[in-house]
């Protein structure tokens, strides 16, 4: 009988373990776009500024000498205090098609977060809802976009196997350009417009630290009372901004301003995976940087990860308005011929109603999942 081992990463060998690991579950999975190594380190690197908010415990698993699974189990200390709750969060998780294997690794996962006073376990968080989160259950039928999560379809038996419920399901939305938007939506817009005196800009590059200064502002305003939701401190959004400032296309970062106050902005990207799926070996070097640094030449797809209207501004119809700006500045380029809007609650009305209404399609869902200790 083979035996299954799970210990946690300390050395530099076995934290290259935990990194290189899905080159092997996914080696035979066309449509698994390989992750940047060096992003991956990043998040893992203690100097990354979440470790300041909370805290993590890496784990592999190995069935006699071979590498079969991995998790992390992370205590998201600030995520607690602003829920007032006791929940651990799982994340990083990968494992071949083995439930004996998955039984051990989660059982490694939740003793370790019991260990931390913790009384629930839910995820799969990338470090939090913050990052990529997610089990994919349904759309896979095509390779994930830049940011989103992809997995086996056998991982759902693995947290069913588990005794893991759906805690929450996230939907991701398609459309195609160019789009013709409904009438009734052009009619509420431009009256809106009108009405509020709302105006538009792009983001300035020259001024990238204060545009991101006004994003956080607004991001944290509007996401407040979301299910899931913890603040990005000022360091956690700095971070994460300045990887995308080189490639970000600055005509899909739309802000609105109502009489002159900045009320909401839009993030559009584009779909960076198309190019990472080019670099089957996660580095830049020798020739990954070039693909980056070119991605317009690679890319057709784009994808909206973030959207936010200060509550003060709702009902003002500003989600429509900046998904209806971007979407005409993403035709304007003429490059995109497809846009996902990603990640929605599935019970989020406010969202999911105008995207239908605007002919956005929902094709992929993404289930979190929760466990008492």
């Amino acid at each position: 009988m083979e035996k299954i081992t799970v210990s946690p990463v300390e050395t530099s060998t076995e934290k290259k373990c935990f990194i290189n690991l899905p080159w092997t579950i996914y080696k035979n999975d066309p449509n698994w776009v390989p992750p940047l190594k060096m992003a991956i380190k990043d998040q893992l690197n203690p100097k990354h500024p979440f470790y300041e908010t909370g805290e993590v415990q890496s784990f592999i698993a190995k069935r006699d000498k071979e590498i079969v699974g991995r998790i992390m189990a992370i205590n998201p200390v600030e995520y607690n205090k602003f829920q007032e709750s006791k929940m651990g969060f799982f994340g990083f998780y990968e494992c071949i098609a083995s439930v004996d294997v998955s039984k051990a690794l989660f059982k490694a996962a939740e003793e370790w977060c019991k260990s931390k006073g913790l009384t629930e376990i839910s995820g799969p968080f990338n470090l939090s809802t913050n990052y990529e989160c997610g089990l994919l259950v349904e759309g896979f039928q095509d390779p994930p976009q830049v940011m989103m999560t992809y997995n086996p379809k056998y991982y759902t038996k693995h947290l069913d196997e588990n005794n893991y419920e759906k805690a929450k399901d996230l939907l991701a939305y398609r459309i195609d350009y160019p789009v013709s938007m409904p009438d009734v939506i052009i009619k509420i817009s431009d009256r809106a417009e009108k009405r509020n005196k709302i105006t538009y800009r792009y983001l300035n590059k020259k001024d990238f630290e204060g545009e991101v200064d006004i994003m956080l502002d607004i991001y944290n305003d509007a996401w407040e009372k979301n299910w899931g939701f913890v603040p990005m401190t000022e360091k956690e959004f700095r971070h994460t901004a300045k990887d995308l400032k080189t490639v970000v296309d600055e005509r899909l970062v739309v802000f609105a301003e109502v009489d002159g106050e900045p009320a909401g902005f839009i993030v559009g990207l584009a779909d960076l995976n198309q190019v990472f799926k080019q670099i089957p070996n996660g580095s830049l070097l020798p020739t990954g940087l070039f693909k980056l640094l070119t991605f317009k030449k690679r890319v057709n797809r784009m994808r909206v990860p973030t959207m936010g209207v200060k509550k003060k501004f709702r009902k003002l119809g500003l989600e429509t308005l900046l998904y209806r700006k971007c979407q005409l500045n993403a035709e304007e380029a003429g490059i995109y011929n497809e846009c996902e809007a990603s990640w929605i609650l599935e019970d989020n009305i406010d969202m999911n109603k105008p995207l239908i209404r605007m002919g956005f399609e929902a094709y992929k869902t993404y289930r979190i999942y929760s466990k008492q200790l």
